[in-house]
């Protein structure tokens, strides 16, 4: 009766239409012809980027390609990976990289960088992965999307996977495209339900890289539901476990043979390797990026970590794996592709969320399946804000604001909340019915999420660029010299900064124009007999002015006379020369102190800090070399003139004793002062001055001849805390 009901409702037959038959099979074969073109452009373009440009571009080569290159150059030696060391991968990957080193060894190396022939030939593998993962994007995006009317939206996830920036960037010095295709593959032989050549590319995959193996439990929930019986579906399970263990053990049983501990010292490292990049990282206080330690040469090696861990890790993973299971027994129809390929989806996101690391170039594993299950706004919005959080992390903080701690963590909760949006949003699809209840916060979450980093990023901004400049700064070679003009804003008339060269400007205009009218004398880029206008119009308003040139040789620079009559002049490290001219007379500024030892103090800087410190920076002019080692000492008075807090040493933390001062040379001298934990609230005074090898205080006078006080010159006063 029930098959009686189901013929019934069966729409009665139509005849054969052979236009119709003709267009059922063309729209299928445009798609084809479509993404073939699609194809050759991914590709060629791949590899002509593999070619032509570099990961980090302007900023900096930092990729996995010389660290490759460093352990495969080994097999000069006769010494291989996992026989002779270990890594923190599986052995295939490392192989491959051995066998594209010796053959780039055979090319005549490229003289401009040697690297050239191994980067070539290893990234072209990496290319031929990376067209295998557009491919079996389309072929899995076929399943997903009808391809029966024109518009043909199976190519949209193509599309917007071929336009994707990270998998780019990660193809250009990681190998995380190979091991994301063996995932792909995996996933795909499910759909088409061939199961062991399934099971083979997991555990292939697991061999390139672990993360692979994440699609385990998702075969295994497809199973489960395919069997319809439990006891058949805990069966298949069992068997494509079994073909994955197999294919696992094929590809490590030479390894095995030869010597097993290497495997057994990669699989210590990754889990006992300390977090990063992740919340866990920053709630254990570590700002760095991944790091294995350990001697790679030992196979007992199990000091894995770089920093220790505070969190329970066991219990953390016993909660997520708890939870996981809970939602992995959740019923659901696996006949449909959607679903299976969401799951997959929904297994990478909560993983990452759970992983106690994170490395951009993991990104690339994800970004496939947002593409597959939302080829749409919402899949884009969500792809453009983790590749902003990526650039954001590595190269902007890595490189050039390591310092902005603050930006790192806003990056990674960002990070972890889209995580766990994309939970959501995969779950949604395979139990939308069941969490209806979510779909008002699923609407909003793309515009939520990106108004939540844009705002973040404004109100960082500041910051960040603050982080950047003081670390320059602290890079730069003229840090004294502009540090020293920084502290005579106020000191002398001077408001020009004439520089004897071009090439000088972008030493110091970005830390000194809004102090300083800076000025150029010459250089290659003013052509000769063009009139220097922005100089003589800075030149007939001053009365006196700072100039700077590179000393030559150790020479001073001969000093132009229509700038000016020499006030003073000194000469800081490495090879700068300052000058104070006189236009329109005036006189050289009084040192602060001169000390009997032949050095005089001309300025200093005081800076609190935000770890309760001071950082105190001290001028010395050494007027006559002194003949000694002095030490510097350098207090914080209360208001009654007790000793609160203080920092001795010799100059420049050692690194500049004064035996070694040269005449006429200004050397910058930092000390960094401890606060007390409990300073009460007040006035406080920084002190400063030498003393010698017997602990007398070197004399120190004002400039109207008079002694300070116990030899202790005053530099600041100031409220604390």
């Amino acid at each position: 009766m029930h098959a009686e009901l189901i013929e019934a409702r069966k729409p009665p037959p139509q005849p054969r239409d052979a236009h119709n038959e003709d267009v059922s099979t063309e729209v299928p074969r445009q798609s084809a012809l479509r993404f073939t073109w699609v194809f050759l452009l991914f590709l060629t373009f791949r590899w002509l980027a593999l070619l032509l440009l570099r990961p980090g571009g302007f900023i900096r080569d930092w990729s996995d390609f010389d660290t490759f290159l460093g352990f495969a150059s080994l097999s000069d030696y006769g010494v291989y990976p996992f026989i002779h060391y270990w890594l923190e991968w599986p052995p295939l990957m490392p192989w491959v990289a051995v066998g594209a080193y010796q053959l780039s060894a055979l090319l005549p190396a490229w003289t401009d960088d040697a690297r050239l022939w191994f980067v070539v030939i290893l990234g072209s593998v990496y290319v031929l992965f990376e067209a295998g993962n557009l491919a079996l994007i389309y072929l899995i995006s076929k399943h997903l999307y009808p391809v029966d009317r024109g518009d043909v939206p199976v190519l949209r996830p193509v599309w917007l996977y071929a336009l994707l920036f990270v998998p780019l960037y990660t193809m250009l010095g990681f190998f995380d495209a190979v091991a994301l295709f063996f995932l792909l593959l995996a996933l795909y032989l499910v759909l088409r339900g061939q199961l062991v050549r399934s099971a083979v590319a997991t555990g292939v995959g697991f061999m390139v890289k672990l993360i692979p193996l994440l699609f385990l439990p998702v075969a295994v929930r497809q199973l489960w539901h395919l069997a319809g019986e439990r006891r058949a579906g805990l069966r298949d399970g069992v068997l494509y476990l079994v073909g994955v263990a197999l294919a696992v053990l094929v590809l490590a049983a030479p390894f095995l043979l030869i010597q097993p501990a290497w495997l057994l010292a990669m699989l210590r490292s990754v889990f006992g390797r300390s977090s990063w990049e992740t919340v866990w990282a920053v709630m254990e206080g570590y700002y760095g990026f991944g790091v294995v330690a350990g001697n790679r040469f030992d196979a007992a090696e199990n000091t894995f970590a770089v920093h220790a861990a505070t969190l329970p890790w066991w219990w953390i993973s016993l909660a997520f794996l708890s939870l996981y299971a809970v939602i992995w027994v959740q019923r659901a129809d696996y006949t449909r592709s959607h679903n299976v390929v969401a799951l997959t989806g929904f297994t990478l996101a909560f993983f990452l969320l759970y992983s106690k690391g994170y490395s951009p170039q993991f990104l690339v594993y994800l970004l496939p399946f947002i593409v597959l299950l939302f080829p749409n706004r919402r899949g884009v919005v969500y792809s453009l804000l983790l590749t902003a959080l990526n650039v954001l992390e590595q190269p902007i903080y890595f490189v050039l604001v390591p310092d902005a701690r603050r930006l790192l963590l806003g990056i990674v909760v960002a990070r972890w909340l889209i995580l766990g949006v994309l939970t959501l949003e995969f779950a949604y699809v395979i139990w939308g019915a069941t969490l209806r209840r979510l779909a008002a916060v699923r609407r909003y979450a793309p515009v939520a999420l990106s108004a939540l980093i844009g705002l973040g990023l404004v109100a960082g901004l500041p910051e960040v660029a603050q982080s950047y400049a003081q670390r320059r700064l602290r890079e730069e070679p003229a840090a004294p010299l502009i540090g020293y003009l920084n502290t005579q804003q106020a000191r002398t008339q001077a408001r020009v900064l004439v520089l004897d060269d071009h090439a000088l400007l972008r030493h110091f205009k970005p830390y000194l124009h809004t102090a300083y009218t800076l000025r150029v004398m010459g250089g290659v880029n003013l052509p000769s007999g063009v009139p220097n206008h922005a100089l003589e119009e800075a030149l007939g308003t001053v009365s006196q002015l700072w100039f700077v040139a590179q000393q030559v040789g150790g020479r001073p620079r001969p000093i132009p006379a229509e700038l000016g009559s020499v006030l003073v002049r000194y000469t800081f490290a490495p090879d700068y020369q300052l000058a104070l001219l006189a236009r329109r007379g005036g006189s050289a500024p009084l040192p602060v102190a001169r000390l009997t030892n032949g050095v005089d103090l001309i300025a200093s800087a005081v800076e609190k800090k935000a770890d309760h410190t001071l950082q105190v920076t001290l001028y010395w002019w050494a007027v006559a070399p002194p003949t000694q080692s002095y030490t510097v000492f350098t207090h914080l008075w209360d208001g009654a003139g007790q000793f609160v807090a203080g920092h001795d040493s010799f100059p420049d933390e050692g690194r500049s004793p004064t035996h070694t001062w040269r005449r006429g040379h200004v050397y910058a001298d930092a000390h960094a002062i401890t606060l007390p934990a409990n300073l009460p609230r007040g006035r406080y005074t920084v002190v400063t001055g030498m003393y010698n090898y017997d602990l007398q205080r070197v004399p120190a006078y004002r400039s109207d001849g008079g002694a300070y006080p116990d030899f202790a010159i005053p530099v600041e006063e100031l409220d604390l805390p």
